[in-house]
């Protein structure tokens, strides 16, 4: 009789469970990809602070660039898969009043499942749905991930190892020096790594309604010769700007 009644009992608990799951509210998709949004003719304005190293025979040199940002999408089609895709143009200029100089065409697509960004011939899942605490993914499904690039003449492994993930859906956000208080936003860590060869730090900031409102890279690296003649325990103790030998920083920041 005790047994029956267990079961019993554990058979009400399975269905009552199996209804909550099928009673339970769907996601709001469409809430998501407002992280996302993509219009036609509607530019947006990005800040952008670039500094490069060069290695000189006078030493590390730090070369700063500051810049204002301008993309807008101007063309909407149908990539061969069937996904609606969008062309965009990135301008800048340098401020205070520099003309505006053109400098690349971009693709963006997005579906239920991601968000994608296509430009240099490189393609980045920028996001992936739903937006959910914690959750990982792969950016860089579609290049590999050790390729180099020519930065300040010198080759750099800019996208090795990152690993995507959400870190904060708060609405307010620190990231870096940066405190972003919007409402909703969310912070996806790219990368962090600092050990005694590679500072490697980079995330991006997106928000409903907006999309991209914070970008941050800090890619440098060193051997511990130009600081140090490879003397790895002084090497240790000094500080990025001391001993980077090559790579470049990168912050942009959404104006309106």
């Amino acid at each position: 009789m005790t047994k029956t009644l267990l079961i019993s009992t554990l058979l009400a608990l399975c269905l009552v469970t199996a209804c909550k799951e099928e009673t339970a509210p769907p996601r709001d998709i469409e809430a998501d990809l407002a992280y996302f949004p993509l219009e036609l003719d509607q530019p947006k304005f990005f800040s952008l602070d670039s500094i490069v190293l060069f290695n000189t025979v006078r030493g590390i040199e730090y070369d700063t660039a500051r810049l204002e940002v301008r993309e807008t999408l101007v063309e909407r089609f149908e990539s061969v898969d069937g996904t609606e895709t969008f062309r965009g143009e990135r301008w800048d200029r340098r401020l205070p009043d520099g003309p505006w100089r053109f400098q690349q065409t971009y693709t963006v697509s997005r579906s239920n499942l991601r968000a994608t960004r296509n430009e240099d011939n490189l393609s980045f899942t920028k996001l992936v749905f739903p937006l959910t605490q914690g959750k990982r993914w792969d950016g860089h499904t579609a290049f590999d991930d050790s390729r180099t690039f020519v930065i300040g003449g010198e080759f750099l492994e800019i996208y090795q190892g990152w690993d995507y993930r959400y870190v904060s859906t708060a609405d307010a956000i620190t990231a870096g020096s940066s405190v972003i208080n919007i409402e909703g936003a969310v912070l996806i860590e790219q990368d962090s790594t600092n050990n005694l060869i590679t500072q490697s730090i980079a995330y991006e900031i997106y928000a409903p309604g907006i999309g991209l409102v914070e970008r941050f890279i800090d890619s440098r690296r060193t051997q511990c010769r130009t600081c140090c003649n490879v003397d790895t325990e002084l090497c240790s103790n000094l500080s990025w700007d001391e001993k980077a030998e090559k790579g470049f920083i990168l912050k942009e920041v959404f104006l309106r």
